[in-house]
């Protein structure tokens, strides 16, 4: 359990004053100020340059995100704890692009198969990343490259990202487009903060191709992309097996872009602190074992 001083410590950061501090956490103010001087006594330093903005010196900066990080870190002890103790199903994130994907339900037969059961949510990655770190998720899937030393992750397959366009519009008579046709037509791709997005602008950048068009569409959906190409005629940026259905009964039209033929990895992450319960270890070594 997180030493309270710290917490009183974190508590005072936050509002700024005792006396704000102290109602939050139904204690009196001379409890409050024991607590902070006895942190100062312990660690041999001064937490504060005065007592009248509670500006944090330098040594007071590091003991904050030291405090901060043991937040985190016991926050995520209980979550483990409570569902080591349950037979809750596991709690998965995917990042938004990834709804739509057939191939994601080879993770779920895998899971089937060893009668694991998950409750599933769609988020930015960002907020996954965090959720699992807190203990607040088991598994994230997500289409984004990251780094963080507290997270491992699998790599389970590349995302093929291709071109689609309306069946019937102006660009369903050709099999490819030109560059210069490119530029000029109206595009959608995924949100700015999705892999979708910056798999997409960076082979551009990689193949010097420049857009001039000012009309580029940001769809947070692999439907949404559909609809919106549907409606403006437009050409789409999308993974390529969460189209191919509507691609093969001829509902939308694959376009290619010479030399253009950008991917995006999915990746299975999870906490490298977290507790490793049966059936969360049970679902890693399944998947490290189809790596090999």
């Amino acid at each position: 359990m997180i030493d309270p001083k710290l917490i009183t410590f974190l508590t005072v950061i936050e509002e700024k004053t005792y006396i704000k501090a102290a109602e939050k956490l139904f204690v009196s103010q001379p409890s409050v100020t024991y607590h902070i001087k006895n942190l100062e006594k312990e660690y041999g330093i001064t937490l504060f340059k005065n007592s009248r903005d509670l500006e944090l010196t330098d040594e007071g900066k590091v003991l904050a995100e030291y405090a901060k990080k043991c937040m985190i870190d016991d926050e995520e002890l209980v979550n483990n704890f409570k569902k080591q103790n349950t037979e809750s199903a596991l709690e998965i994130g995917f990042t938004n692009m990834l709804v739509d994907m057939r191939t994601l339900s080879s993770i779920f037969d895998t899971a089937k198969s060893s009668d694991i059961y998950f409750n599933c949510k769609d988020e930015h990655y960002d907020i996954i990343l965090d959720q699992l770190k807190r203990g607040e998720l088991d598994f994230g899937i997500i289409d984004h490259s990251f780094y963080d030393e507290k997270l491992e992750s699998i790599n389970l397959f590349q995302n093929k990202i291709i071109l689609i366009a309306k069946m019937g519009g102006k660009y369903s008579n050709n099999n490819r487009i030109t560059r210069e046709a490119l530029q000029q037509a109206t595009l959608v791709v995924g949100p700015t903060y999705s892999g979708l997005y910056d798999a997409t602008m960076q082979a551009f950048k990689n193949k010097n191709i420049k857009l001039k068009n000012k009309m580029i569409l940001n769809a947070a959906s692999t439907n949404l992309i559909v609809n919106l190409v549907e409606n403006y005629d437009a050409i789409g940026f999308v993974y390529e097996n969460c189209v191919i259905d509507k691609i093969l009964n001829g509902s939308l039209k694959r376009i290619e872009l010479i030399n253009y033929e950008p991917f995006q990895n999915v990746f299975l992450v999870y906490s490298k602190t977290g507790s490793m319960f049966p059936k969360k270890q049970l679902f890693i070594d399944k998947f490290k074992k189809n790596k090999e």
